[in-house]
């Protein structure tokens, strides 16, 4: 028997075994490590929005799916003043968390609850949807173009106070959403909202088979 070989063998295999033990520890060390980075990176949102993007009351808005480009703008105006924040900690998120954030919440999955719709709204609020608002917010507000938000599945009280907060000047009309705006009555933008928030976040499987 070769006891050199043998030696050298074991200790290949003793070395081989130490470096897969450190690899599955090293491993699971970064596993257990990312759920608390995104604790502390959503540590202050989480009361309002939790970590999935829901908004915990009527009025918060859902942050899940939105177009990654669209939370960092609104985040960063916040936080420079640009956009009246709703809660003080709005204007104390860092610099440095703003793209995390926008990331980590642009890529949440979770399913938007259903909204308590008035049926009659919702159709006046479709007809509105296709002459004023289709262009920006596609596929019943799906979609977006233009920096638009996904307004689909929307919470509807965000949607009546937001809607408002353009037309009394408390919000500043982005790009062409002023001539959108044009005509449109109180009754109106509180029909629109009915019809967006009734609206599935992701189009049901049927629907997607059409478009094919």
């Amino acid at each position: 028997m070769n006891w050199s070989s043998s030696a050298k063998t074991g200790s290949q295999h003793g070395l081989g075994t130490v470096l897969l033990t450190t690899a599955l520890l090293i491993g699971s060390s970064a596993v257990s490590a990312q759920p608390t980075a995104t604790a502390d990176l959503t540590s202050n949102c989480i009361e309002c929005h939790g970590t999935d993007g829901i908004g915990h009351e009527p009025d918060m808005p859902h942050l899940n799916g939105q177009p990654e480009a669209l939370l960092t703008t609104m985040l960063e105006a916040f936080r420079q003043g640009k956009r009246p924040p709703k809660v003080r900690i709005h204007r104390e998120i860092p610099a440095a968390d703003v793209a995390p954030l926008a990331k980590y919440y642009a890529q949440q999955k979770a399913t938007r609850p259903k909204a308590a719709t008035n049926p009659e709204l919702v159709a006046r609020g479709e007809s509105l949807y296709l002459r004023h608002c289709a262009d920006c917010h596609l596929d019943n507000g799906r979609d977006s173009d233009k920096e638009a938000p996904l307004t689909a599945g929307q919470s509807l009280e965000y949607l009546v106070t937001q809607t408002l907060a353009f037309k009394t000047g408390q919000r500043k009309f982005p790009y062409l959403m002023d001539e959108a705006y044009r005509g449109l009555s109180d009754q109106d933008l509180a029909a629109t909202a009915h019809f967006f928030a009734a609206q599935d976040q992701v189009a049901p499987k049927q629907e997607r088979r059409r478009r094919r």
